[in-house]
């Protein structure tokens, strides 16, 4: 099965990183393309990234369709434009937020959310009540530490010690979903230091992409449906 992954910004920082994280990960059978965008934002940090970035998306789920792969991944933690992909795709879609979420939802009741900075909280929440998942998520705080400097981990490790101790022995959270794909090696440490489980959005997002490749499932055509033909001018 080959996986598209796209990791919506304008830069090559992160490919390195994800394509280890999932040569780790994937199954035997697995075979993944990642590319970045040619252009748009560096990183996505607010709702008008989103919406500088979403035209470049779909030109790249547009390429991977005509070359026939089994499922796309949006490999940023806000789903940019999850929906539209979705709408133009008949194979699966998938967002490293949502995915992340749904499993996460499985695990815990009282769930906690490491954000980037403090600029994606609203955005984060507005997201999660449009698909009923707020009263899982009651303790969002942000590491504000700008994304394109999390390739410093002694820094981020030391910030996010911080933040989750205070979700922890404050809000009361009973299991951590880390808010960014670019959050690496910090799964094992952060649940050793708490004892609660942490969920990793990218690795998440790989697993569900195989598991519906393999299930032959995708998602609804009524939900999602094929955009009517518009002249754009």
């Amino acid at each position: 099965m080959k996986i598209k992954v796209i990791i919506p910004v304008s830069t090559n920082k992160w490919n390195e990183s994800v394509e280890a994280d999932y040569k780790r990960l994937k199954g035997p059978q697995t075979s993944i393309d990642i590319v970045h965008l040619k252009r748009g934002p560096e990183a996505i940090q607010s709702e008008y990234d989103e919406a500088n970035v979403t035209p470049f998306i779909l030109e790249e789920v547009t390429d991977a369709l005509r070359h026939h792969v089994g499922a796309i991944i949006v490999y940023c933690f806000s789903d940019p434009a999850l929906s539209a992909a979705r709408e133009i795709s008949t194979i699966p879609v998938l967002g490293i937020g949502e995915s992340s979420q749904l499993f996460a939802m499985g695990l815990a009741d009282r769930i906690g959310i490491i954000a980037t900075v403090d600029q994606t909280i609203p955005k984060i929440r507005r997201k999660l009540t449009a698909k009923g998942f707020s009263s899982r998520f009651p303790s969002i705080h942000a590491l504000n530490i700008p994304v394109l400097d999390y390739d410093q981990p002694k820094k981020v490790m030391k910030k996010a010690l911080d933040v989750v101790s205070l979700m922890v022995n404050q809000d009361r959270i009973e299991a951590l979903l880390l808010g960014c794909g670019s959050l690496f090696h910090m799964k094992e440490r952060l649940e050793g230091h708490f004892s609660i489980p942490v969920v990793v959005p990218g690795e998440m997002a790989l697993k569900h992409a195989e598991m519906l490749i393999e299930l032959h499932l995708s998602h609804s055509k009524k939900s999602f449906m094929t955009p009517l033909p518009v002249k754009v001018h």
